[in-house]
């Protein structure tokens, strides 16, 4: 980080430093660390910021300034001379930079400033001017969309549209030059608390500023190539029409490519067309030998969508062995080779136990129930195949609740309390013994929020129209993902010592959606995985949580189909509440014992 009273040339007493070190330490700066990439650091600087910085790593003739102040507003560039950029930082913005003459932000921190050759800064301008031209003439087909949009009448449905859409992501954190776009519990709320769009639907286009009409109209693009969570893919980053335009012809040529298809003459359709393009591919990529994932960084909120070589049907190829051994010393299951089939016996076994111990309770049944036990024995393995500190898996407690009046209907999700959702939350069987008293809080604190994120996201696959204004809800997560220092701006992580995880969700999208009582459903049952410290998650063990929530989709599926037959009396879930957390019940769970390795025998003297 650069130092605010610290300089490279510190062992000289001098208050100024020249050459590499003065680089090296805006690179700490940018990357914090080394924690997110160059090429990502760039991505949320302006067109001009980016380029000087390019221009200027590793340069031996580039000062870095400890003290300067902010140059006055009036001061012009130097034309002949070295100039002086400000640095400064703020919450949102992170670390900017800013050109000789140029005035900071009002809520910029400052921390320095380094001393550019004419000629770095001369070239710098050149290469600006050469993006800002192209940028321009892309803005203007941006801007012709949205004066058509006023010209029929449609702008203020469109602008209720976005602000809705935007209430459905959680985090939104879009720069577009220096302005930030934002909604967030963790930071500003510029979108809709501080209320920009319901000023831009009381406004005429002509009041607006250049980079308001820039946002709506990406925005809503972005929205067509992808629903809400694409504006994630952006968070933290600059969004340009050209940007825009660019990322919309990579990833159609990559699904493109997934799809051994050829990319045609997209580079030629208008903006629109081309996001509904994109759209429209994304669903036969999810059939394709390719799987979409997003990739996370933390630090700025930005979510990534990648392609990953991993060829249907993405089950496990045998059934993992400690649901195996469960299977077979627990629920009477001998393995046949079907991993399905095999665990949908074994999902229908436990329901007959639980039926059995409702009828005669008998010595002690298992707390959380013989169907919970099994989906805790699939939570378990996914933790050890993984060597996760912990993981879970969370969902509906009783399936019938889901009943609505008519088949289809919301009304039985729209009555469900967080309390009507839980979270089977484990640790490693190892791995978290020096966390000591503190394992029970951790894994009931990450229990409460997994429960409350179901709450969130259960009405998410019904049609606005169906949802009442006041229920707030989340469109749920379709895609797996893999994060990195997802403890920045989340308190609930900071408490459950959150940095690495992995999401896998189900019904997966290149399955069916999960239908009971009329209506499909995804992201309503899950695998999560977390690692406190590092190495971080790799895609290898984002494919072992994958084919660990093929084992969660058949038992969900199992149970649904069952219900809705009439041919099993499926009970609630029990268990994986307070009470459950806080007497390590975990401990008492027979897949639990399994996965312990046996303490090693000492033989007699």
């Amino acid at each position: 980080m650069i130092p605010r009273a610290v300089d490279p040339a510190a062992d000289s007493g001098a208050d100024s430093g020249a050459g590499p070190g003065a680089t090296a330490l805006l690179l700490a700066e940018l990357t914090r660390n080394g924690r997110i990439s160059l090429r990502l650091a760039c991505s949320r600087l302006t067109t001009w910021e980016s380029l000087l910085v390019q221009h200027v790593l590793g340069r031996g003739d580039v000062e870095y300034l400890a003290a300067v102040p902010p140059a006055p507003p009036t001061a012009p560039p130097t034309a002949t001379g070295p100039g002086t950029v400000t640095l400064t930082r703020s919450p949102l913005a992170g670390l900017s930079l800013w050109a000789p003459g140029e005035p900071p932000g009002p809520e910029a921190e400052h921390v320095g400033g380094l001393r550019v050759p004419a000629e770095v800064l001369d070239a710098v301008a050149e290469e600006a001017r050469v993006f800002e031209t192209r940028e321009a003439a892309d803005r203007h087909e941006a801007d012709t969309i949205l004066r058509t949009w006023e010209k029929n009448g449609e702008l203020d449905d469109r602008l209720a549209r976005l602000a809705d859409w935007v209430e459905r992501v959680e985090s939104v954190y879009i720069l577009i030059g220096r302005d930030v776009f934002s909604k967030s519990d963790a930071g500003t709320n510029t979108l809709t608390r501080q209320g920009l769009l319901t000023g831009l639907r009381a406004s005429p286009v002509d009041d607006w500023r250049p980079a308001d009409r820039l946002f709506v109209v990406l925005a809503y693009c972005l929205f067509v190539s992808g629903r809400s969570v694409r504006f994630e893919e952006f968070n933290g980053l600059q969004l340009s029409a050209t940007g825009l335009r660019e990322f919309l012809l990579d990833r159609h040529a990559q699904y493109c490519a997934a799809l051994d298809r050829g990319p045609g003459g997209a580079a030629g359709l208008p903006l629109l067309e081309l996001a509904e393009l994109v759209r429209a591919l994304m669903h036969d990529v999810d059939r394709s030998e390719l799987m979409r994932y997003r990739r996370i960084n933390g630090l700025t909120f930005v979510k990534n969508e990648r392609l990953l070589d991993f060829p249907l049907p993405r089950d496990p190829e045998t059934m993992p062995e400690l649901v195996a051994r469960h299977g077979r010393l627990n629920l009477g299951v001998e393995p046949t080779g079907d991993v399905r089939a095999d665990l949908r016996a074994m999902t229908l076994a436990a329901v007959a136990l639980d039926a059995a111990a409702e009828a005669d309770p008998g010595p002690a049944p298992p707390v959380q129930g013989s169907v919970g036990e099994l989906l805790a024995a699939v939570v378990l393995s996914s933790i050890v195949a993984t060597d996760a500190d912990y993981g879970m898996s969370s969902s509906v407690r009783d399936l019938s609740g889901l009943r609505g009046v008519r088949p289809g209907s919301p009304d039985g999700v729209l009555a469900l309390k967080k309390g009507d959702f839980f979270c089977c939350c484990l640790p490693h069987p190892t791995r978290m013994a020096e966390v000591g008293e503190e394992t029970a809080p951790i894994l009931w604190r990450s229990a409460q929020r997994m429960m409350y994120n179901r709450w969130h996201f259960a009405p998410g696959e019904y049609d606005r129209a169906e949802i009442p204004d006041k229920r707030h809800y989340f469109f749920p997560p379709q895609v797996p993902d893999i994060a990195e220092h997802a403890e920045h701006h989340h308190g609930g992580h900071v408490a459950s010592r959150v940095r690495y995880t992995i999401r896998a969700p189900g019904a997966q999208v290149w399955h069916p959606p999960f239908t009971v009582f009329g209506h499909g459903y995804r992201g309503c049952y899950d695998i999560r995985l977390v690692r406190m410290e590092g190495p971080p998650f790799t895609t290898t063990e984002l494919a072992e949580a994958v084919r660990h929530c093929s084992l969660v989709d058949e038992l969900w599926r199992t149970l649904a189909q069952g219900l809705q037959s009439g041919t099993l009396d499926v009970p609630p879930v029990t268990g994986f509440d307070r009470s459950w957390y806080e007497s390590r019940g975990w401990e008492r769970l027979r897949p639990f014992g399994l996965a312990t390795p046996a303490p090693a025998r000492v033989d007699p003297v």
